[in-house]
C-alpha cells in the first residue's frame, strides 16, 4: 500500500514539474485558474551557400568579340518625325480628311463605316440614329450623323428627322458643319401601287455655302422635295418613277431630276435620269 501511495506521489511531482515546464497557470479575480501552454522560439540554422560565377576560358575570345561587334546598317526610309507632325503635314492628309490620317501602307478608305442602331419605341414607331463616313479618292468624303424617327400605322408610314455632317474636299481641309430636317411619307393605295413624298431643308454654316466641291457634290445633302409612285409586280421587286426639285445654288433655283428606280423588298435604290 505504501509503495503505491509513493508511486502516485512521485507521479504527481512528475506532472506538476511537467505542467510548470510546458504550461502557465493563471487565476482571474474571480479566482478561476487558467491553463495555457508556453510559447517556444525555434532557431532555424540555415547554412551558408556560396555560387561563385564563372565564365569557361573557351567562350572568352568569343564574348569579346561580342562586345566590340557594331552593327552596320543603312538609313532606313521610314519618317523619324514625331506622329502628330506627320499627321499635321498637308502630306500625309488623304484627300484633305484630317480625321483618317494616311497611314503607310493603308488606304484612306479603310477608315469608312456606316453603323445604325433602331430601337423600337411602341407597336408602330420607331427610332433610328446612324453613323457614317465615306471617302472618295481624290474629291474629298463626309462624316455625319443621321437621327430618324418613323411611324407606321395601316397604310401610312411617316418619317422625320434631321442630320449633322462635314464634308471633307480638297480646298476645305476644316469645314465647318452642316445640318438640316428631313420628312417623308408614304401611302399603299393597294397591293400594286404606292405614292411617296419627301422633303429636306440643308443648312450650310460659315463658307460652306461658297464650296462649288460640296454644293455641286450629289452625295451630299442639298435641299429639295419630291415625290414619286411605286409600282409592284411580286414581293420582291417593284419599279419607282418620280421627280425631285433640289436647289442649285449656282442658278439659285430649284431644278427637276427625273427618277427611275428599283425597289427590293422595300428599300429604295435610286437610278437618277436627269
Amino acid at each position: 500500500m505504501k509503495k503505491i501511495f509513493l508511486i502516485l506521489i512521485f507521479c504527481g511531482i512528475a506532472g506538476l514539474l511537467f505542467g510548470q515546464s510546458h504550461f502557465q497557470f493563471f487565476f482571474n479575480e474571480e479566482g478561476k485558474m487558467f491553463i495555457l501552454p508556453r510559447l517556444k522560439s525555434y532557431e532555424l540554422k540555415i547554412p551558408e551557400v556560396k555560387m561563385e560565377s564563372y565564365t569557361p576560358a573557351s567562350t572568352l575570345r568569343l564574348d569579346r568579340q561580342l562586345n566590340s561587334f557594331t552593327p552596320e546598317y543603312t538609313q532606313t526610309l521610314l519618317d523619324e518625325r514625331p506622329m502628330d507632325m506627320q499627321i499635321l503635314s498637308e502630306a500625309y492628309r488623304p484627300f484633305f480628311n484630317i480625321y483618317a490620317p494616311m497611314l503607310r501602307r493603308v488606304s484612306p478608305m479603310a477608315f469608312d463605316f456606316h453603323e445604325t442602331k433602331v430601337v423600337p419605341l411602341t407597336e408602330h414607331s420607331t427610332f433610328l440614329i446612324s453613323g457614317h463616313q465615306y471617302t472618295w479618292p481624290g474629291a474629298g468624303g463626309f462624316t455625319s450623323i443621321v437621327p430618324a424617327y418613323a411611324w407606321q400605322s395601316g397604310n401610312w408610314t411617316l418619317t422625320g428627322g434631321g442630320f449633322v455632317g462635314r464634308f471633307f474636299t480638297p480646298f476645305n481641309a476644316s469645314p465647318a458643319y452642316n445640318a438640316g430636317a428631313n420628312v417623308g411619307a408614304r401611302f399603299e393605295i393597294n397591293d400594286r401601287m404606292a405614292i411617296r413624298g419627301w422633303g429636306q431643308y440643308t443648312h450650310y454654316f460659315g463658307e460652306e455655302k461658297n464650296n462649288p466641291h460640296m454644293l455641286m457634290n450629289p452625295f451630299f445633302y442639298h435641299t429639295g422635295a419630291g415625290g414619286a409612285f411605286e409600282f409592284k409586280f411580286n414581293d420582291d421587286f417593284g419599279v419607282g418613277v418620280g421627280v425631285n426639285y433640289e436647289y442649285n445654288p449656282r442658278r439659285r433655283r430649284m431644278e427637276p431630276q427625273y427618277l427611275i428606280y428599283p425597289v427590293f423588298n422595300s428599300k429604295m435604290i435610286q437610278i437618277r435620269v436627269n
